[in-house]
Formats: structure tokens, sequence, C-alpha cells
């Protein structure tokens, strides 16, 4: 089983990018109309097939695909599921529309932070055609059916990044509005990837999240969390804390090798998780929120 059951209406699906459970999450959501809210890398889009099958969801009576943001692991697989769910609309925010369309920048952009390698492990995106796609600009209210959608713009992570609030559940489908909270680490760390990091922007979405009236939070990375203002409330404190650690290491003139090994270690000792039981993911993303930051403090110094 790939899908699991979050309340009535919402569901999880286990992507298992790069082989690994319990990392990277899709959502659906079933009113009388279905939305599925992030689709995993391109190399998952057969098991997030095979999660609708578990779900009772054909893919052709599919209406919408919500990517939250056209980062690889929440929009990779977009373009194949939408192959086979002819009726589908994809949503997106404006800013990632063009990428979603011909993904050669982001490609480019990905290889370079992951390497080739890993990118041929990921899959690469396929575009989609511009009269499928819907914008959202600020909010976006959609109805499925018995249930009501606000779809917002939620920067600082990504710029093209928005969050899914199911009011009628008041369930917040956060995108990586929030840090990984994988259940192994059983700590947050921060998500903070190149290119487009902006700290202060992601703590004001943060704030702006958790002013609504949430009760479950469903993070990316991974799972159902029902203390949802801490989670929000540790994603801003704890990303101004590794952009200052970064920041005092690139001052003691540490390379980002060694700032990764540095954060790993310090990540251990909170977690109480061994470096060889780090899931892959985290392995990576402790790696890229280094790149990340490093990035943000060349262009804010």
């Amino acid at each position: 089983m790939v899908a699991s059951k979050i309340s009535d209406r919402v569901y999880l699906i286990d992507t298992q990018a790069l082989g690994e459970k319990n990392t990277v999450a899709a959502y659906l959501v079933k009113g009388s109309k279905t939305a599925l809210v992030d689709c995993g890398y391109a190399s998952s889009a057969e098991t997030v097939l095979q999660a609708l099958t578990e779900l009772n969801v054909s893919p052709a009576d599919m209406d919408y695909v919500i990517p939250t943001h056209v980062h690889l692991d929440h929009a990779g697989a977009a373009g194949y599921l939408l192959d086979r769910m002819p009726r589908a609309k994809l949503i997106a925010q404006e800013k990632g529309v063009k990428h979603l369309v011909d993904p050669t920048r982001l490609v480019e952009s990905a290889t370079s932070v992951f390497g080739e390698a890993l990118i041929k492990t990921y899959g690469t995106p396929k575009g989609i055609q511009a009269d499928r796609i819907t914008a959202v600009t600020e909010e976006m209210h959609l109805d499925i059916g018995g249930l009501s959608l606000t779809i917002v713009h939620a920067p600082g992570h990504a710029p093209h990044q928005v969050s899914v609030y199911v009011e009628e559940e008041k369930v917040l489908i956060s995108a990586d509005a929030v840090g990984i909270v994988y259940p192994l680490l059983g700590i947050l760390i921060p998500t903070t990837p190149p290119p487009s990091l902006d700290p202060a922007e992601l703590g004001r979405t943060a704030e702006r999240l958790g002013q609504m009236d949430s009760k479950i939070l469903l993070a990316p990375h991974f799972g159902a969390r029902t203390d949802v203002k801490e989670v929000l409330a540790q994603t801003k404190s704890k990303t101004n804390d590794w952009v200052s650690l970064v920041r005092g290491m690139r001052q003691k003139g540490m390379s980002q090798d060694q700032m990764t090994r540095e954060l790993k270690t310090m990540v251990s000792r909170e977690s109480g998780l061994p470096e060889d039981r780090f899931p892959t993911y985290a392995d990576i993303s402790i790696r890229t929120n280094v790149m990340g930051i490093t990035r943000y403090l060349e262009k804010n110094p």
C-alpha cells in the first residue's frame, strides 16, 4: 500500500522517491471532484498511479493536479500523469508556469545542483501544454464539490510555491513552506535549496499560514502533523539559525563540504540518529541546504 487515509476526504500518497518510503509525499483530496496536490519525481509517476488505483480513483476521472511548486520532487511527474488524465487541469503559481510548459532551464538548474547521475534517477519532467494550465497569482478559491480549497502564494522556499488549505477538513497542505519533518529523524530541519531561497519571505509565509485555523498540517517531507503552529514556528526559527550558522562558517573560510559535514554532525547529535542511518533524501537535503544558504549570502552579504 502506498496510500493512507488522513481524514474522510484527504489521503496521503507515498511516492517512494529514490525507492525510499516516507520521504516525498503527495496528497489526494476527494470531493465530488478530485485534486492531486503534488506528484513527486518523474520516476514516481507509476507509484502515484498505483496509489490512485488503491483509492479507487481512475486517472481518467481526475479533475485537478496542483504541483505546489516546480521543483522536481513536487512537479516532476506532472506531465506524465496528465497524459493519463485527459480531463485534468493543472493549477500552478504564475511564476512557475513557464517551467512547466518548457522544463529545459529547470532541468539545467537542477542538474547543476544534484549532478547528472541523480537527475537520471529522479527522471526528467515532461512539458505540459499551456492551455491545460491555470495560473494562480496570490490566492485562488477552488470548489471541488463539497470541499473548498484555498490555494495561496507561499514564497520563501521558492517564489513559485503555493500552499493548499482544505477548509472543511481544516487541513493545510503546506508544501515546502515548512521544514523537513521525517519521522525517522524526529526533529525538524530546514529546506533551503538554491536558487531562490529568501529566509525573510519564508518567515513571513510561515506567519501567514499560522493564522489559518488548521488542525492538521500535511508536509511533503513527510506526513501529517497536529502541532501545526509549532512546526511553522520551528521552520522560521531553524531556518534563521541555519543561515546564521552557515554565515559564521563561511567567515571562518570553511568549504561547502566542510559546512555540510558540520551540519550533518549537528543533526545527528540533535536527533540521536547516526549519520549512516539518515534517509538518503535527508543526506541530500543537508548538502543542498548549504548550497542554497551560501547562494543567498553571496547575494545578500
